[in-house]
C-alpha cells in the first residue's frame, strides 16, 4: 500500500471494543501454532522458546492490565506488537502459514465452546432447581390450562417438569451446537491451505480438538457454528420468557397461585402497595434481545460469497451479546426457581371453580359401556346444567344423567374429585404421581451424567490451555 489508513477509516474499521475478550484465545491458538511451525522445520528451538515465552508474557500482562488495548485495530494486532516488542523481529516468524481468516474463527471457537459448556452447566442447574422443588410439592394439585381457559387437574410438580423437558432440549441443542464449535480451522490459511509442511491435525490435537475442518475455504468462511449457538440461546431464552410470563401471571391477584421472595420483586415509585415481578419480567424481556442477535447475524451472513469477507468481523457483537445475557438469563432463573413459593389454598379453589374433571367423568362412563361421543355430548348438557343451577359436579345426582341415569354410581362420586383425577392417570408421560416421581428420578440421573460429560470436555480444555499457556485459566 503506498498510503497510510485514513485515521477515520482506522476508526470505522477497529474491532478492538469486541474482540478484545478473545485475547486468551488468540494467545492459547497463537502457542499451538507456534509449537507446530517449530514441528514443521520452520522455527528453531530457540526461536520457538522465545514465542512461547513472549507470548506467555504478553497474556500474564494482560490479565494484569499493563497493556492498554485501545490504540490496537483488533485482538491479533494487539498480541502480535506486545508480542514484538518482548521478543523483538522473531515475532514476524509467528505468522508463518497463518491469515487473520483462520485465526480469528480459531478464537471465536475456542471461545465458543468454553461458553457453550458453561451455559449448558447454568441450565443443569436450573434444570436441579426445577426438579428440587418438585419433589418438595409433589402432591400440590393444580388447575392445567388450554387456550388459558382451566382444563384438567395436574400436579403442580408435574407443570413445573414441563419446564425440565423443554430445557433438556435446549441442552440437546447446545450439545449439537458444541459438537460443531469443537472443530479446528487452523491451516487453512487464508482461503485455500499453504504449500508449507504444517499438521494441522497436530495442532489441532494441542488444542484438545477432536477433528479439523475438511475444507480450507469452508473453513475460513464459515460462520454456521455461530448461528447453531444463537439459535439454542434463542430457544432457550423463549423457553425461560414462557417461565417468565407464567410467574408474571399466576403471581398476579387474580390468580394468587404464586408469592415472590421479596428480594426478587421491587416496589413502585408512586404506589406504595405495589410489588413487582421485575426479574421475571425482565427474563421474559431478555429473549428478545437474544433472538435478535441471531437475526443480526443471519442477515449479515446472508448473500456473501466466498470465501472470507470483512462483514464477518461484525458476528462478535451479537454473539458476545448474546451469550452474556443468556448465561444471566439462566442463572437468575435458577435463583428465581427457589424463590417463588406455590399457593395450594388458591390452586384448590380454583380447581373447584372451573368443572376440571368434566373429562374423566367422560372416561369413566365410557368404561361403562358409553361410546365416547355419547358420553362427551352427556357430559357437556350435565356441566351445563350444573352452572345453570349453580351446583359443581361434587354435587351430581342420578337424575342429571336422565336416560342414563342407570350409569351414575359411587364411582361417578369418585372420579369427580381433583385429587383422583390426578391418581386415576395411567399413561406414560401423565401427571400420575407414579409418572412424576419417574420423572424426577430419571431426571436426577439425566443432570449427573450431562455434568459429568461437560466436566470432562471441560478438563481436556483447560489440561490445553495450562500445557501451552503455562499456568491455569485466570
Amino acid at each position: 500500500m503506498e498510503k497510510d489508513l485514513d485515521a477515520e477509516v482506522f476508526s470505522f474499521s477497529t474491532s478492538i471494543g469486541d474482540d478484545y475478550l478473545l485475547y486468551p484465545y488468540d494467545i492459547w491458538g497463537s502457542i499451538a501454532h507456534c509449537l507446530g511451525l517449530a514441528r514443521a522445520g520452520l522455527l528453531s528451538e530457540d526461536e520457538k522458546d522465545r514465542l512461547v515465552f513472549g507470548l506467555r508474557e504478553v497474556y500474564r500482562d494482560l490479565e494484569d492490565g499493563r497493556i492498554d488495548p485501545s490504540p490496537f485495530e483488533d485482538v491479533h494486532s494487539l498480541v502480535e506488537i506486545a508480542l514484538r516488542e518482548r521478543v523483538g523481529e522473531v515475532a514476524g516468524k509467528l505468522h508463518t502459514g497463518r491469515s487473520r481468516n483462520d485465526q480469528v474463527v480459531l478464537d471465536e471457537r475456542l471461545y465458543l465452546r468454553e461458553k457453550v459448556a458453561e451455559c449448558i452447566e447454568g441450565v443443569l442447574a436450573l434444570e436441579s432447581a426445577l426438579l428440587r422443588r418438585a419433589e418438595e410439592y409433589r402432591d400440590i394439585v393444580m388447575p392445567g390450562f388450554t387456550h388459558m381457559q382451566p382444563a384438567q387437574p395436574v400436579l403442580f410438580s408435574y407443570h413445573l417438569l414441563a419446564y425440565f423437558f423443554m430445557l433438556q432440549r435446549d441442552i440437546e441443542r447446545l450439545r449439537d451446537a458444541l459438537r460443531r464449535v469443537n472443530v479446528s480451522p487452523l491451516g487453512s490459511a487464508a482461503l485455500c491451505g499453504t504449500s508449507l509442511p504444517l499438521d494441522r491435525f497436530f495442532v489441532a490435537k494441542l488444542l484438545a480438538f477432536p477433528r479439523v475442518q475438511d475444507h480450507a475455504m469452508d473453513a475460513v468462511s464459515d460462520r454456521d457454528f455461530v448461528l447453531d449457538v444463537l439459535h439454542a440461546l434463542a430457544v432457550l431464552a423463549l423457553h425461560l420468557s414462557r417461565f417468565g410470563e407464567e410467574v408474571v401471571l399466576w403471581s398476579t391477584p387474580f390468580f394468587s397461585f404464586l408469592t415472590i421472595d421479596d428480594a426478587f420483586t421491587t416496589g413502585s415509585s408512586i404506589m406504595p402497595q405495589k410489588k413487582n415481578p421485575d426479574v421475571a419480567e425482565l427474563i421474559r424481556g431478555k429473549a428478545g434481545e437474544i433472538l435478535s442477535s441471531w437475526v443480526s447475524l443471519a442477515v449479515t451472513l446472508k448473500g456473501l460469497p466466498l470465501s472470507y469477507n470483512r462483514d464477518l468481523q461484525q458476528d462478535k457483537r451479537p454473539l458476545f451479546r448474546a451469550m452474556n445475557e443468556g448465561l444471566r438469563v439462566v442463572a437468575i432463573a435458577a435463583r428465581l426457581v427457589d424463590h417463588v413459593f406455590p399457593q395450594p389454598e388458591r390452586m384448590r379453589k380454583a380447581l373447584e371453580e372451573g368443572f376440571l374433571t368434566a373429562t374423566d367423568l367422560c372416561e369413566y362412563l365410557v368404561t361403562r359401556g358409553l361410546p365416547f361421543r355419547k358420553a362427551h355430548e352427556l357430559v357437556g348438557r350435565v356441566v351445563r346444567k350444573l352452572i345453570g343451577e349453580g351446583r359443581t359436579l361434587r354435587d351430581l345426582v342420578p337424575e342429571d344423567f336422565g336416560e342414563w341415569a342407570h350409569l351414575f354410581d359411587e364411582g361417578v362420586r369418585m372420579v369427580v374429585l381433583e385429587e383422583n383425577s390426578v391418581a386415576r392417570k395411567s399413561t406414560f408421560g401423565s401427571t400420575a404421581p407414579g409418572e412424576v416421581l419417574r420423572m424426577c428420578a430419571e431426571g436426577r440421573a439425566y443432570v449427573e451424567k450431562e455434568k459429568e460429560e461437560i466436566a470432562r470436555l471441560k478438563k481436556e480444555w483447560e489440561r490445553s490451555f495450562r500445557e501451552l499457556v503455562g499456568e491455569k485459566r485466570r
